[in-house]
């Protein structure tokens, strides 16, 4: 069986040495094949950081998102000041996170793009979102969870 690496659309690519193996021959171009490899462009990038409450770590977080041009940030332990979430502020985007008096563990940086907020599906610890986007001319639905697994519980 072949090792598989998840990509950022959700398709899976080959991995590793499985990656040289599987090789697609274009024979329709020219006479002469053409072997190009396997290789899939995300149309949606994802970032992953657990802050750890920590202000500096919301400003590294907003810069790499906005230097980079990341669509989905997923956070962990937010830095939370005042009753909201604090530090991820950027133009164009939209956090997503559960509200209540409760200190949030877990939110979505998103770029303001189709993106509905799933509130039956979230809660302090887990934070969900239905994003919708074209591929090659279809409409794709993707569901994303951005989650803080507690050791303690």
């Amino acid at each position: 069986m072949e090792a598989f690496q998840r990509c950022g659309t959700g398709r899976f690519l080959p991995s590793g040495r499985e990656a040289g193996k599987n090789k697609i021959k274009n024979k329709e171009e020219s006479e002469e094949e053409e072997e190009v490899t396997g290789n899939v462009v995300s149309t949606i990038t994802f970032l992953q950081a657990n802050l750890q409450h920590s202000i500096a770590a919301s400003g590294i977080l907003t810069r790499t998102v906005g230097v980079a041009g990341v669509d989905i940030a997923l956070i962990q332990e937010p830095w939370f000041r005042d009753g909201c979430v604090g530090g991820l502020g950027i133009p164009g985007y939209t956090l997503y996170t559960q509200r209540g008096k409760d200190r949030p563990r877990a939110c979505i940086l998103a770029r303001n793009m189709n993106i509905w907020e799933l509130p039956g599906f979230s809660c302090r610890n887990l934070v969900a979102v239905l994003v919708k986007y074209d591929e090659d001319g279809a409409e794709r639905r993707l569901v994303v969870c951005s989650a803080y697994l507690p050791y303690d519980s």
